[in-house]
């Protein structure tokens, strides 16, 4: 079958925003953004960076071929929103060991609390799956793009460039997942709604 250059990038931009990254990109921003949490010795920033990058990246994509191996899911692409409950929930064990883990160490509390509120987003976006198939891709960059605007408001930091960044991204995740033909456009929005309104009012509430 003939990969189109439209299909090409629309894969490329998906595997690139694939929603398990979200939380690493996350993390890299609170750290790079020019406020006193970047202060943080440069070795305190790796150890917790790979240790929420094993969680809530490498355990998950582990387990999806695992569950296409058992047949729990007839495809890694998953078309089929009940497919996505089992590996939602197996995703959603090492967040919240991740929140836990976070919360622990003598950090800036935006950390363990963005780690809450990306765990918040996995249980919203698991109780929506039971009925509907929202995109994930797209809950992963509202995540993101709330965060920048809850970390704006919280530190009165200029991340109007990340902020920029953000909803760009969204909106090219948003192309890459309609061109795929992989969700409506109700699927898209709602998808970015669930994650930007999770992310700040965990944030800028809790």
């Amino acid at each position: 079958m003939k990969i189109t250059l439209q299909k090409l990038l629309a894969r490329t931009v998906s595997v690139i925003f694939h929603p398990l990254n979200a939380p690493t990109y996350g993390l890299i921003f609170i750290f790079t953004a020019g406020t006193y949490v970047s202060l943080l010795p440069f070795e305190a920033k790796k150890l917790i960076t790979l240790v929420i990058g094993i969680n809530t990246l490498v355990l998950p994509l582990v387990m999806i071929p695992l569950f296409h191996r058992l047949g729990i899911i007839k495809s890694i692409h998953m078309p089929d929103h009940k497919e996505r409950l089992v590996p939602i929930v197996f995703t959603l064990i090492p967040y919240a060991f991740s929140f836990y883990f976070l919360r622990k160490l003598p950090i800036p509390n935006i950390v363990p609390l963005y780690m809450l509120a990306a765990t918040a987003t996995v249980v919203l976006t698991l109780i929506v799956t039971i009925w509907w198939k929202i995109s994930i891709h797209m809950v992963g960059i509202g995540g993101l793009a709330g965060l920048v605007f809850a970390f704006a408001l919280i530190y009165q930091a200029n991340v109007l460039v990340f902020l920029v960044l953000s909803f760009l991204f969204a909106g090219i995740v948003a192309w890459a997942r309609l061109s795929l033909k992989a969700h409506n456009p109700a699927q898209v929005y709602s998808g970015f709604l669930l994650g930007w309104l999770t992310m700040v009012c965990v944030l800028l509430f809790i």
